[in-house]
């Protein structure tokens, strides 16, 4: 039987520990769960929202007037050098068990927190590796039919901190991975140096959600965006978001309890009881100033939920 929660705080769960209650809550530990969640959900009309980690969330002070599903439904299986995984797994323990199994392919994105899913459906990565680079097949539920179906890699759409997830009624319940073979010591040595470098930026305890503006791609903005923007500051192809942000001086800048690290003007943090009203308002605040002395619109990379779009 199912066990739902009334008006549960959403900041419990989330990375930054803001949001307001959910309607309806609960957590879902096998897809039999989920597909008992979805079956009331659609009985009852009730909207819905799927969650993983919460590491990626900026979710409104007012909460959500929809049935909340916590996705924990974890599992990796491997063939050779293939894995098979569920969308509830811990993004940390999949890098983990692949460096540990001698296979290749994951190790950047340690440090990454939150689950494959919330990974996939954002298309997340650091250092040059993307969770999508490896992936041969996501297996999903078409939420109107409550059938599986397997997409193919072309199929997702994947393109950068993008997918067709974010687009359809798809909900993520398995992807599965062909990764290269690699020696599991070295591939430990590579992920403890991205780690070392992470928590430089991100340290343990830090109420964050992660860049909160996706960098921007030099060969999508049109040539005359493209000519007011510094170039000094371009890195593989793209233009750091933090670097617009902080030549509009946003480094530092505080509201309430949400601080612009004062070391990366892409960093939104929540110093202790901060708002999701705080957040948005100077995330949109200098959204707007970038925009006035660059003429490019930064789009979020985090998840706004029941917020308005800041364009």
């Amino acid at each position: 039987m199912l066990n739902f929660e009334l008006n549960y705080p959403l900041s419990q769960i989330t990375t930054l520990q803001i949001g307001g209650p959910a309607r309806l809550f609960i957590t879902v530990s096998t897809q039999q769960d989920l597909l008992e969640a979805m079956a009331y959900a659609k009985q009852n009309n009730m909207p819905y929202l799927i969650i993983g980690g919460g590491s990626n969330l900026l979710i409104a002070d007012e909460g959500v007037n929809k049935l909340v599903i916590k996705n924990e439904i974890e599992g990796i299986t491997k063939v050779v050098r293939f894995l098979k995984v569920k969308s509830g797994t811990k993004l940390q323990n999949l890098v983990d068990y692949s460096i540990a199994n001698n296979l290749s392919g994951l190790q950047k994105l340690t440090g990454i927190p939150g689950s494959l899913g919330g990974a996939i459906f954002g298309n997340a990565g650091a250092y040059g590796q993307t969770i999508s680079d490896y992936i041969r097949e996501v297996i999903c539920l078409n939420t109107l039919s409550l059938e599986a179906i397997t997409l193919q890699k072309d199929e997702c759409e994947f393109n950068y901190r993008d997918s067709c997830f974010k687009r359809n009624n798809l909900i993520i319940l398995e992807v599965i991975f062909k990764l290269d073979i690699g020696k599991s010591k070295a591939l430990r040595k590579e992920a403890d140096e991205i780690l070392e470098k992470r928590l430089i930026k991100y340290p343990k305890g830090i109420k964050c959600p992660g860049s909160f503006f996706k960098n921007l791609i030099v060969e999508r903005l049109p040539k005359e965006l493209f000519k007011k923007l510094p170039k000094e500051i371009i890195v593989y192809g793209k233009i750091p978001a933090g670097s617009l942000l902080e030549k509009v001086e946003a480094n530092g800048d505080q509201l309430g309890d949400i601080e612009i690290a004062k070391y990366h003007a892409n960093l939104f943090i929540n110093k202790g009881s901060g708002k999701a009203s705080q957040f948005y308002a100077l995330a949109k605040k200098y959204h707007q100033k970038v925009k006035d002395r660059f003429g490019v619109t930064l789009e979020p990379e985090v998840q706004l939920i029941n917020l308005p779009p800041l364009n």
